[in-house]
């Protein structure tokens, strides 16, 4: 019992200290969803090293042996814990010192701060759970260890969901690090204590046992190759759905933990018992999934907030578990667990680097998912048919029903967009609706027909079923590359994202004129159209009667012909330079230093700030970290207003939406005259209650402002203006424009809490 305890609070604490970490530092690296992914890549490159240590010290040293290099390891990790803790004033929390000053190479800084931080304590844990079942495995009684690692999957899973539900909203991260520090000794004690118990739990004669004694043959190499690659499979495959939701959603705790919870829930589940992986019915289920999750993505379909992370849950759940069930099977005697676990930690980093790595410097495009999708279901292929008791080599009637599926849907998803169906709006009545429920009234039929047949149980259809999913999908992996139109300008992709530049036209007074959009995954971020009269207005989002043009055009230096100063979080294509009169100062603060680049500099793509009439700057690097030093030198900017608009995709940049980032603003304000003017457009969440719930807290006026937009210059937008003076509230023009919105409930983030679904409409 003290032992599975051990493992079950060394998982526990791995994966919560992940969340306190990832969380802390992700305001000093703007926010970013690769701050997560570069996390994930330090921390399975750590269980891999644990992993790795747990497996050559059960292979070269004794048990005794083992015990006594562990605990001199224990003692450094406590005494490493509380120097940092002496020095920092806070386990595992670097200070603000640490804080980076140029968004430059930010995997590398982000690596360093985690290697220092918890590089030691993490390896210790990492390395518990195989060292610890390893041990268990030598006991007398000859107990099997399998199940130990479902009991560490679990603790990690508790972790997980404990601490965007429980820990995150009910303490300050300061309070989150101290109770991981302390709880840390007590796990570094329990270890301990069962380390010095191995002596007394090894069978005896273990020092020299004969090989029949401990089970299993070695595994062939071509096993152990498709554990590196099912494992690498599925984290590349989690990484790359929680990169999804966070690109277009936002990036928080719950968006991290909810793929990896059912990441591990998967693991949890097949190494548990044989029970719970039925392979038909799992390949059947996953290959609806996949139909699913590929027609919705081909056709940009969008949907509300539960919906979409229902359906990716519901994808990367039956994905990860017909990987991690084949996985499994295949799956050695207790002889060589150390090393089973080696591999299946080779393939996790190994997927980490893909995504986190590789992808973001050889890709052009959010590629990963669909690539990824078409390697497993390929690699499955080959796991089915090394096995001559797969359904590839007997025949199954629920394999021919897929089959029959996946033939009929591609036949209707080619067909009905040439159909009048394509021009029916209704949501419940949509093509992908239409395809998929057609398609399962054909094949419903077919069967019925056929289920009797001989010829329903060929073994030949589960074979035509698996050569066509690796089909559909290594298609839309082709599609996906493809998609890059033939109008792109250019096309950047680094830690930040990726942008474009897509060439396009406009119609103005029976002219077709040529515009230049710039677009962050799927979202427009700023358009200018390319002609000598248009080229200086603002358009898009900024157009007129728009928030943004209003809290221009009735600021009262505006008014009174007084210069204004005015600063940007988010340079998008500088599209607010064109507000800047002779004498004003625009600066805005960016993070990405690709959109810096199409804006900016002697040839830029983007011309607003070269044409601005006042002075233009930019400064690189995140807003709130550069605003923050702007304090500490005293040097406040003296903003008159100051806007927000710092939005990566739908993504919400939740560290600039906090009361302390508000306290920032507020200081860098010239007076109570100044207006701070946010961007709430968003498709996913309604941001008006935290708004509102912000103007009480710092008693500002607040007036959101919602505006369609028209053709040739103007898109559908929303603002938000707050500032402390109420005679700009209650001007003709705010008020006829304003809308009569009444706050449902009180919202109020701090960096310390932020809770996303208390924004969904």
């Amino acid at each position: 019992m003290p032992l599975a305890l051990t493992i079950f609070l060394s998982a526990f604490l791995l994966f919560v200290v992940q969340l306190i970490l990832a969380k802390f530092i992700l305001p000093w690296f703007g926010g970013a969803p690769a701050v997560w992914t570069t996390c994930m890549l330090f921390f399975q490159t750590v269980l891999l090293l644990g992993y790795a240590y747990a497996h050559l010290s059960g292979t070269r040293w004794s048990p005794a042996r083992q015990a006594q290099r562990h605990l001199g390891l224990l003692v450094g990790s406590i005494l490493v814990l509380g120097l940092a803790w002496w020095k920092w004033g806070l386990p595992v929390l670097p200070p603000d010192s640490w804080k980076p000053e140029n968004p430059g190479q930010p995997i590398r800084q982000i690596l360093k701060l985690l290697v220092v931080s918890v590089g030691l304590p993490f390896f210790l844990l990492s390395a518990t759970s195989p060292l610890l079942q390893r041990w268990f495995s030598l006991k007398a009684d000859g107990t099997k260890p399998y199940r130990l690692y479902a009991l560490s999957n679990a603790g990690s899973m508790l972790g997980l969901l404990v601490y965007p539900f429980v820990i995150e909203p009910l303490t300050r991260v300061s309070t989150q690090a101290t109770a991981w520090g302390l709880t840390y000794f007590i796990f570094a004690i329990a270890c301990g204590a069962c380390a010095l118990k191995v002596p007394r739990i090894v069978a005896p004669g273990f020092e020299r046992p004969p090989a029949a004694s401990l089970e299993g043959a070695a595994p062939a190499w071509p096993t152990v190759v498709l554990w590196v690659i099912l494992t690498a499979i599925t984290s590349s495959m989690f990484l790359s759905v929680t990169n999804t939701l966070c690109q277009d959603v936002a990036v928080v705790p719950l968006l991290w933990v909810l793929p990896l919870a059912v990441y591990l829930l998967s693991f949890i589940l097949c190494f548990e018992s044989d029970r719970w992986y039925h392979r038909g019915g799992f390949v059947i289920a996953t290959a609806l999934a996949t139909l699913v999750v590929l027609g919705t993505g081909s056709r940009h379909l969008s949907s509300n907030l539960a919906t979409t992370i229902l359906l990716h849950g519901l994808f990367l759940f039956l994905f990860c578990t017909t990987c991690h069930g084949e996985l499994v099977r295949m799956k050695p005697g207790p002889r060589h667990l150390t090393f089973f676990y080696l591999m299946v930690a080779l393939g996790g980093v190994i997927g980490s680097v893909f995504v986190g790595l590789i992808a973001p410097v050889v890709f052009k495009g959010f590629w990963e998912f669909h690539l990824t999708l078409a390697t497993g279901w390929l690699v499955l292929a080959v796991v089915f048919a090394r096995d001559l008791g797969s359904f590839l080599h007997r025949g199954d009637r629920w394999q021919f029903a897929g089959m029959v599926l996946l033939i009929t849907y591609a036949v209707l998803d080619f067909l009905l967009p040439f159909t009048p169906l394509r021009h029916v709006d209704l949501y419940w009545k949509n093509l992908l609706v239409i395809t998929f429920v057609s398609a399962v009234v054909v094949t419903v039929l077919a069967v019925a027909r056929l289920w009797r047949r001989p010829l329903a149980q060929s073994k030949y259809w589960p074979r035509l079923l698996v050569a066509g999913l690796v089909f559909f999908s290594a298609s839309a992996a082709w599609q996906q590359i493809r998609r890059t139109p033939a109008a792109t300008v250019d096309a950047q992709r680094n830690f930040y994202g990726v942008v474009r530049v897509v060439r396009n036209q406009v119609r103005v007074s029976g002219r077709e004129l040529p515009l230049l959009q710039l677009t962050h995954g799927r979202v427009n971020h700023g358009i200018q159209i390319q002609d000598e009269v248009w080229r200086r207005r603002p358009v898009g989002y900024y157009s007129t009667n728009s928030g943004i043009e209003l809290a221009f055009r009735v600021h009262p230096r505006r008014e009174a012909s007084l210069p204004t100063n005015i600063g940007v979080l988010g340079l998008g294509v500088g599209t607010l330079a064109a507000f800047a009169r002779e004498g004003d100062t625009v600066r805005f603060y960016e993070i990405n230093p690709a959109v810096s680049a199409y804006c900016a500099g002697p040839e830029p793509v983007f011309t607003y700030l070269r044409d601005c009439s006042g002075r233009a700057e930019v400064v690189l690097g995140d807003a709130r970290l550069s605003l923050e030093r702007e304090l500490r030198n005293n040097q406040p900017a003296q903003f008159d207003i100051l806007v927000m608009d710092a939005f990566s995709g739908d993504s919400v940049p939740v560290h600039l939406l906090t009361t302390e980032a508000f306290e920032i603003y507020l200081r860098h304000l010239r007076d109570e005259d100044g207006i701070i003017a946010v961007n709430i457009s968003n498709q996913y969440l309604d941001l008006r209650d935290l708004m509102f719930s912000l103007a009480r807290h710092f008693d500002l006026q607040a007036v959101v402002i919602a505006s369609r937009g028209s053709p040739p210059d103007g898109t559908s937008s929303r603002w938000c203006l707050l500032t402390k003076n109420k005679n700009f509230v209650q001007k003709e023009v705010i008020q006829s424009a304003r809308e009569n919105y009444q706050i449902r409930r009180e919202i109020v983030w701090t960096d310390d809490f932020s809770n996303l679904f208390q924004l969904v409409p």
